[in-house]
């Protein structure tokens, strides 16, 4: 598996957007499959926030993670998230989700960020796994979720 700046790789942005939507359009109801492919085309930059990463296997992508300023519509100042986390169906229980976080948390303390957020209605287990704390459990667009942190120590540290 290899994984690419998503704007190293823009054709891979329909196919994202597509897999994004279907999975998270219940989340945002009012965006349509346009928006979500507006929102990738802003984040495939070789800037720090907001950016993607596509994980592709023999050239096909099978997964994203994204770096966002903010992805919940809450009163609170936390920045960056972890965003857009996304493994194909064939590509699950392999590993690429993990490699895609370990990624972006190497990427995220390479650009000297100090801490992540994310948001899960129904991986909390899975993240807590990987280092992650929970922050709190919200009501959030009709459901629960769980608003996550992690600290990043400096790669000697």
């Amino acid at each position: 598996m290899q994984i690419f700046n998503l704007a190293d790789v823009p054709q891979a942005i329909d196919t994202l957007a597509r897999w994004h939507f279907n999975e998270w359009h219940a989340l945002y109801p009012e965006e349509t499959l346009e928006d979500f492919r507006a929102d990738l085309e802003a984040s495939a930059a070789h800037g720090t926030v907001p950016s993607t990463f596509v994980a592709q296997v023999d050239g096909k992508v099978v997964g994203s993670i994204s770096l966002l300023p903010h992805d919940m519509d809450i009163d609170e100042p936390w920045t960056p998230w972890l965003a857009n986390l996304f493994v194909h169906p064939d590509y699950r229980q392999q590993g690429v989700g993990k490699q895609l976080i370990e990624h972006l948390i190497a990427f995220a303390r390479r650009n000297s960020l100090d801490r992540l957020y994310l948001f899960t209605p129904s991986s909390r287990d899975y993240y807590e796994a990987l280092g992650w704390a929970l922050l709190s459990t919200q009501s959030y667009k009709g459901q629960q979720v769980d608003i996550m942190l992690r600290a990043l120590a400096k790669e000697n540290d």
